[in-house]
């Protein structure tokens, strides 16, 4: 069996060589489909199938807030929550909470920000991770008073520290605040968001929500930690669930005020981490099998063909003695042998797509992780690949048993395709554009999903506009007087530099990541749902800086100081949710038990978070009433505002020379980065939508080029007859565009079944747009027209004696 195995591809490759042309754009159109697969599979078996680099992280859960009435879910949990469910469940071995942070580091040598988070103790020992140096924190390191101590990434080790040994028991300074190394984790531990050092809660913050002995009536409230989990042995995610439900009734019992309809929502980590994206990658992997389809189809088409041309050839080797179960499997050879050979130029293209999808995925699309082509990634290449090859190759299969050894023997012009290859081949190039079909009304539906997001109003005027963050040190700074200080004399010296308009800082920026929501006591409001919005801390020319409409009281100044009473503006989102038949000028709530504030202006709604999602409810406190540890300055220019960062660094470095300067970036590229995910799955999404039109124009000029190559002799007999060439134009082109028509009609009846799943990545884009429909069922017309054009012109020419003599 094996020598025959051996002989039929050597028979296959002999085979190949006599015709080039065909294997060549055979293993093309394989490599094409199969690359693109492959590539877009990295992607997803990175992201969806590799699980967590943690031990058993199937039992790691993501814990966040929920209101059970409206079954609105926030990521963000309030700390003394995270506190009552770690003493109060039953369920969960270890509850950790982290928070977000970068810190400036510095070492031996210059400063430099890097990304990090805050962590309780256990935090590692709930991942279920070990240092690979030194130790983990122990919960002596979250004692007041207690020394600093950090750990550090590996990746971060080896960058800044040469990955030496010696580094356990060095210290550095972070945020100007002295800390001991006292672990660097493996390889591949950078949770979360990439991050490259972890910090136990600092001391002394007073409002630190991770540290041991905070008051938990005092921040129940304000929920801006993320809590994980891990199961205990035995204990299913259903279980824990009820259990934490048992938890958060007890929770409303005790706290009616904060806690009113607060629920708890248990989701596995792995799914917490990739649940915005997940919608986006499958799309992908659905067109990428499109595109696999249609180039199977092609190839099918190549080998139906050629399998008509080769029935003389079948014939004589049954005449000789061949059995038909061994031509059989040496068709079936020669069709696996070339999807082996364009899988393998596949597995080539899709390292090199790979590259590129890293080199233009936005790092939301990863989780920070590197795509590579694995082992799995190779293996499913040729998997499909192989599988491919079985199945374009069982019709030209199909085609040998019913050979005709008598007749197939007469080498006759005539003897052509017969009435169920024709139907077939013609069945392919219509299933193939109608798939095509569906993947341009995909792209085109996101694309104008796209263009409207892009016009949709941000709320502010981003047009030259400079933005960039200050992080001051818990040291030097460290009474909120000190705070609010270097915010002015930052405001001024950025004032006074040259091309600068307008200047305004924020505690949060818009489209910057994250929420800053406050639970509020609004008298007048509904007590059925917690009162609650958007909070953020702004300096008196915010508003003008940033171009946020005003429209009506009075704006912050100068005179709204500590010691003066707490004044807030609201936006009118918040107006149409706590005061919408009334006036909201002087009206007053609080953010939980602390003074009431009253309101003094209105201003534009904003979309704090993104573009598609709709401006929540928000307001705003002057800064020196709350002075955050970190603004983002906003300056409006005179000048290209990217020509203006020097002057602005040297502005921050004037008040003091060593404060780290981070995220120099326009509003301009803020706003497009904020839409880089949807226009990463856009631009694949077209991409591969013009690859499956162009495999499939490619197919239909195949399949006509063949028919004008089998009818020559008819054709000339026509013309000889009195056809005239427009005629056999017109004749040939009928035939190639009523196929397009077939593939149109069933391709919009398959697009609307499809496009219904792309409702989540739509925005403000029916899934059943009838313009998109109509443009991409003209275009895929043209594009039929075209690719029929040039064998139509082809069999126009044919000279009836020279074709009635070849016979």
């Amino acid at each position: 069996m094996i020598d025959g195995v051996r002989q039929d591809v050597r028979y296959a490759i002999r085979t190949f060589r006599r015709s080039p042309g065909f294997a060549a754009l055979a293993i093309l159109t394989i490599a094409i489909g199969v690359g693109a697969n492959a590539a877009i599979f990295s992607i997803v078996n990175t992201v969806l199938l590799s699980p967590l680099p943690f031990a058993d992280p199937s039992r790691l859960v993501f814990l966040q807030q929920n209101i059970r009435q409206t079954k609105v879910s926030s990521r963000d949990a309030a700390p003394a929550n995270f506190l009552d469910w770690r003493a109060r469940n039953h369920s969960l071995s270890g509850l950790a909470a982290l928070r977000d942070s970068t810190f400036a580091l510095s070492a031996d040598d210059h400063p430099e920000r890097v990304g990090g988070a805050i962590v309780n103790a256990n935090f590692f020992e709930v991942l279920g991770v070990a240092p690979a140096l030194g130790r983990a924190f122990q919960p002596a390191d979250e004692r007041p008073g207690a020394p600093r101590a950090a750990i550090l990434s590996d990746g971060l080790w080896k960058r800044r520290f040469g990955g030496r040994s010696q580094v356990v028991g060095q210290s550095v300074r972070l945020n100007d605040e002295p800390h001991t190394i006292v672990g660097v984790m493996p390889p591949g531990i950078d949770y979360p968001d990439k991050a490259g050092v972890w910090v136990p809660p600092h001391w002394p913050v007073p409002d630190d929500p991770l540290a041991a002995n905070q008051d938990p009536s005092a921040q129940r409230s304000h929920g801006y930690i993320h809590v994980i989990g891990r199961l205990q042995p035995g204990v299913t995610q259903q279980q824990a669930q009820a259990d934490l439900d048992a938890v958060a009734a007890s929770l409303e019992r005790d706290y009616p005020n904060d806690n009113q309809n607060v629920g708890v929502e248990l989701v596995p980590l792995h799914d917490a981490l990739v649940g915005d994206i997940r919608p986006m990658v499958l799309m992908l992997f659905a067109a990428v099998v499109l595109v696999l389809l249609i180039a199977t189809g092609n190839v099918s088409g190549l080998l139906i063909a050629r399998a008509t041309a080769r029935r003389q050839e079948v014939a004589v080797r049954v005449a000789l003695g061949a059995t038909r179960g061994r031509i059989v499997r040496q068709l079936l050879t020669e069709s696996v042998l070339l999807a082996v050979i364009g899988g393998a130029a596949g597995v080539l293209l899709a390292m090199w797509l790979a590259t590129a999808l890293l080199a233009l995925s936005p790092i939301e699309l990863t989780m920070g992780r590197e795509l590579q082509v694995d082992v799995n990634v190779v293996l499913f290449a040729l998997a499909v690949s192989t599988g491919a090859g079985v199945i374009f190759g069982l019709a030209p299969a199909r085609q040998s048993l019913q050979v005709n050894v008598h007749e197939d023997l007469k080498q006759t012009s005539r003897s052509g395709s017969s009435v169920k290859q024709r139907r077939l081949r013609a069945t392919l190039i219509a299933a193939e554009i109608a798939l095509s079909l569906v993947l341009l009304v995909g792209a085109g539906l996101t694309i104008k999903s796209l263009i409207k997001l892009q016009r949709e109003p941000a709320g502010f005027d981003p047009d030259h506009v400079l933005t960039v963050t200050v992080s001051l040190s818990n040291t030097r700074y460290a009474t909120p007087q000190l705070k609010a200080n270097f915010w002015e004399q930052a405001l001024a010296a950025l004032a006074q530099t040259r091309g600068v308009q307008a200047v305004g800082a924020t505690s949060r920026l818009p489209l910057s990541g994250g929420t800053s929501s406050r639970g509020l006591s609004v008298p007048g409001a509904s007590s059925n749902v917690p009162a609650s919005a958007d909070y953020r801390a702004v300096s008196p020319g915010y508003f003008g800086a940033l171009g946020i409409p005003f429209l009506r009281g009075r704006q912050f100044s100068e005179a709204d100081r500590e010691d003066r009473p707490e004044v807030a503006i609201v936006s009118a989102a918040m107006v149409a949710r706590f005061w919408p038949a009334v006036d909201p000028i002087g009206r007053r709530f609080a953010i939980a038990k602390t003074a009431p504030m009253t309101v003094v202006g209105v201003v534009g709604d904003v979309h704090h978070t993104s573009l598609a999602s709709a401006p929540q409810p928000t307001f705003y406190v002057p800064y020196h009433q709350d002075p955050w540890p970190t603004m983002t300055f906003v300056l409006r220019t005179t000048a290209p505002p990217a020509t203006l960062a020097n002057a602005v660094r040297e502005a921050i470095w004037s008040i003091d020379k060593d404060q780290p300067v981070s995220a120099v970036l326009t509003m301009d590229e803020r706003l497009s980065n904020s839409m880089s995910l949807r226009r990463f799955g856009v631009t694949l999404l077209t991409a591969f939508g013009v690859i499956a039109v162009s495999l499939a124009a490619i197919g239909l000029y195949g399949v006509l080029a063949f028919i004008v190559a089998q009818r020559r002799r008819e054709i000339g007999v026509r013309m000889a007859l009195g056809a005239s060439p427009s005629d056999v134009v017109a004749d040939v082109m009928g035939h190639g565009l009523r196929l397009a028509g077939v593939g149109v009609v069933l391709g919009i009846a398959l697009a609307l079944a499809a496009t219904r799943l792309l409702t989540t990545l739509l925005y403000g884009t029916s899934p059943t747009d009838v313009a998109t429909f109509a443009s991409v069922a003209t275009l895929l017309i043209v594009v039929a027209a075209g690719a029929s054009a040039l064998p139509a012109l082809r069999a126009s020419r044919v000279d009836p004696l020279v074709a009635l003599r070849d016979e």
